[in-house]
């Protein structure tokens, strides 16, 4: 039986291990403690066969203000973009930027700049056996 790939834990995972502050599926309640952090959430995606799965990903990127923001999801970029060929949760076929990063004040955190950017990743969905 094949199941979905939780594409939001395990990029938490790979950003945690990279040394980012992160977070998915919740805001933690301690945003703003550590800058930069990145909220990872899945927003759709669509299943290409039996074993494809296209995760439509948003990389939300909090900092101190707009500027740092900016500077830090565009980095976050380059880094979203090496995942291909890698595990993310999955075999990975493809990890491409479908928007570049923008402006994306969030009306809960006023204070904090947040930019915001939307990604696409292919990965393969598991098995029970590596689920």
């Amino acid at each position: 039986m094949r199941v979905a790939n939780d594409i939001e834990t395990a990029l938490y995972d790979i950003l945690a291990e990279e040394g980012y502050s992160a977070s998915a599926h919740a805001l933690p309640a301690t945003l703003g403690t550590s800058y930069p952090h990145i909220h990872v959430v899945r927003t759709g995606g669509y299943t290409t066969d039996l074993v494809i799965e296209e995760n439509s990903v948003d990389f939300d990127v909090y900092a101190k203000n707009e500027a740092d923001a900016m500077t830090a999801a565009s980095n976050l970029c380059a880094f979203v973009r090496s995942l291909t060929g890698t595990q993310v949760g999955a075999p990975c076929y493809a990890s491409e930027i479908e928007t570049l990063p923008y402006n994306n004040p969030d009306p809960r955190h006023p204070t904090i700049g947040r930019v915001t950017f939307k990604a696409r990743i292919t990965t393969r969905t598991r098995s029970e056996n590596n689920a």
